[in-house]
């Protein structure tokens, strides 16, 4: 089986969030699309529809996941721990 490129570890998402959470000038929208986008596989009408109520985080050991719309039916995808970590951090950021 072939393993899927990741866009960045687990550890450089970490540090990535660590900079954005220190330096305001650090924007974590664009790796946070790119992360949904290639992690998950959810395409830019997806993304640009997406509120806030739409995350479940993880809790436990269950992973954190967003619902969304896909036509007329709602959809859940669970979240990569780098997807995870990114949006957890920008909703903090922007909240």
């Amino acid at each position: 089986m072939t393993e899927r490129a990741e866009l960045m570890t687990v550890e450089q998402t970490r540090a990535l969030v660590n900079a954005a959470l220190a330096d305001d000038a650090v924007d974590l929208s664009v790796p946070l699309q790119f992360s949904l986008a290639l992690n998950e596989g959810l395409h830019e009408t997806v993304l640009s529809a997406l509120s806030r109520g739409d995350y479940h985080p993880a809790a436990d050991d269950v992973p954190g996941s967003l619902t969304y719309r896909d036509g007329d039916q709602v959809r859940i995808v669970t979240l990569s721990p780098q997807s995870e970590l990114l949006l957890s951090a920008y909703l903090s950021i922007w909240s």
